[in-house]
């Protein structure tokens, strides 16, 4: 019987090309050409482009990273989220206190409790780099993981840090600095103004990094951090503006569209649109209305704090907070004339104002490099 070794070498690394990357790394010690093949940067790229997109889910709470089993983009709608017993950690990262996560092409940007530490993190694969600080961090930082895009099949990976310090007149303003993965290296970002206000965390998708933001002239507006240029541009969002105690979520709608959903405070109408795809040919960023749903959110005493949108059955996924029961977490679905809670944490949230973050991600090969400390050191290189 012919065995897939018995194969020419390049329908061989076809055939590979097409297998999902968890799947590829656990077999990487089948044999040396292997092992070397799903290291190297084309055969990446090609597995990142051809591979069947088997999504995971994973959930920040109390500091810790879970994983969840299945793709939560499709919510189960008929027979309901099953998780496998108890919600169990992520491997390489229990020694690891998370306070925010930030997601871009299968690597997690991780900063840990009170931003003492910066860390770069491939669940897949379970490498991790320490991203050391220009001069220190600050509890107040705030981070976003992207991408600038090049004719060459390199993605120079990068992140966004901006944050508030004390200038030569002991006055508070803000900052903003851009570090390179491949040069290990922070620079201070001038085009940095800042007169608006984030409203909730940002999303990555495509390699750049999208905020709900407002300010008093404008109202609210769709924030985009365009990492190959390094600029920051106002899009337009389906909402003109937001009141103090109204919810403006984003979630990334399987790599290809933003969706947004918003509570109004005031009439307790959840809202939730759907941007159209991000791609080559799309020149305008445009919305949809996918989900109207009029119901007395006070009433369920629930903190919506992230969210998957299901297209297909038109419903939410959301992570929340009870805040009538000991402040504990949830997950509960919100579609039409229904909310369905499919897992509630026995042990409630450490922090009322903490992170509570569910995302999805398509696992990848993707590595990073570590530099080797000599004069003259190589560039560092993550590959796509």
């Amino acid at each position: 019987m012919m065995m897939i070794s018995d194969l020419p070498g390049d329908l061989e690394e076809e055939i590979l090309s097409r297998v999902p990357a968890k799947s590829l790394w656990e077999l990487k010690t089948t044999c040396k050409r292997w092992y070397t093949l799903f290291r190297d940067p084309k055969f990446v790229e090609k597995n990142t482009k051809l591979s069947k997109a088997v999504r995971e889910s994973i959930l920040l709470s109390n500091d810790m990273v879970c994983s969840i089993a299945g793709d939560l983009h499709s919510s189960g709608f008929n027979t309901g989220i099953e998780f496998t017993g108890k919600l169990k950690s992520l491997k390489h990262s229990e020694d690891l206190k998370f306070s925010h996560i930030f997601h871009c092409d299968g690597l997690m940007l991780c900063s840990t409790e009170r931003n003492n530490r910066l860390v770069v993190w491939n669940p897949c694969t379970g490498q991790r780099r320490n991203i050391e600080p220009k001069t220190c961090y600050g509890s107040n930082d705030t981070y976003a993981l992207g991408y600038s895009r090049s004719s060459s099949s390199v993605h120079c990976y990068k992140i966004l840090r901006w944050f508030y310090h004390q200038n030569e007149k002991k006055e508070w303003i803000n900052g903003c600095e851009i570090y390179e993965l491949y040069s290990d290296s922070w620079r201070v970002l001038d085009s940095f103004t800042r007169d608006y206000t984030f409203v909730f965390e940002g999303m990555s998708l495509k390699g750049d990094t999208y905020f709900v933001a407002q300010d008093n002239e404008a109202g609210a507006f769709l924030m985009k951090f365009d990492f190959t240029t390094e600029r920051f541009v106002r899009l337009p969002l389906p909402i003109p503006s937001l009141y103090f105690h109204d919810a403006a979520l984003l979630s990334v709608v399987r790599g290809e569209k933003l969706s947004l959903l918003h509570i109004d405070d005031r009439s307790g109408v959840m809202r939730i649109w759907v941007s159209n795809k991000f791609d080559e040919e799309a020149k305008d960023l445009s919305w949809r209305s996918d989900l109207v749903l009029e119901m007395d959110f006070d009433k369920f005493n629930l903190d919506i704090r992230s969210f998957l949108l299901d297209e297909e059955n038109k419903a939410a996924i959301c992570c929340v907070i009870d805040t009538e029961d000991e402040y504990k977490i949830g997950i509960c679905i919100f579609g039409q004339d229904m909310v369905k809670q499919v897992y509630k944490d026995s042990v409630k949230v450490s922090h009322l104002h903490g992170p509570l973050v569910i995302i999805t991600y398509v696992p990848s090969l993707i590595r990073i490099q570590k530099s080797t400390p000599k004069r003259g050191r190589k560039r560092r290189l993550i590959s796509p």
